[in-house]
């Protein structure tokens, strides 16, 4: 099953491209938005990861177990409501500057609800603004509704993309 849904616009930021798809138990997420901040202040905030809870509504805690180098290790709760049914979901994920705005997060499937999961984040100068793409290959470990399981998950995350442009716009002018 495959959900687009194609410009939605915004205040100052839009979304420019949404997508989930279901393959089997693995959901596929890809996440294009223009924002109106600077892009060292786009990565910044969303590499500040003590304070991700402050850019998202579902995340309830956010923190920093151990960082080696560029590698940080992560622990991010989520909680979040699927008609009736709500859940807590716990990700320890390793995250990697890998430079020229590029972040990877791979999950711990021994510590995370997830059987596994990967993301990709690139955040990148576009006109007077940022471009923030996301990609994401996510395998829970819990169980999610078919057909309708896909559809609520994109409703969530243009939901949730509008939130984290919002806020990432808001907060902007408070990041050094």
């Amino acid at each position: 099953m495959v959900a687009c849904l194609c410009p939605a616009a915004l205040h100052a930021g839009e979304i420019l491209h949404s997508q989930v798809r279901r393959d089997g138990d693995h959901f596929l997420i890809h996440l294009q938005m223009q924002i109106d901040v600077p892009t060292n202040a786009v990565y910044r905030q969303l590499t500040d990861y003590d304070q991700l809870h402050r850019l998202s509504e579902v995340i309830v805690s956010s923190r920093v177990i151990d960082t080696q180098g560029e590698r940080q290790r992560v622990e991010v709760i989520s909680e979040g409501c699927v008609l009736v049914f709500c859940r807590r979901v716990t990700q320890v994920q390793i995250a990697t500057s890998l430079g020229q705005g590029y972040i990877r997060l791979i999950d711990d499937p021994q510590q995370s609800d997830f059987h596994s999961g990967r993301t990709l984040w690139h955040i990148a100068p576009a006109g007077h603004g940022t471009r923030v793409t996301l990609s994401a290959d996510l395998q829970p470990r819990f169980w999610v509704p078919p057909l309708i399981g896909t559809a609520i998950f994109k409703h969530k995350l243009l939901n949730e993309s509008t939130t984290l442009i919002n806020n990432l716009e808001q907060r902007a002018p408070d990041v050094p």
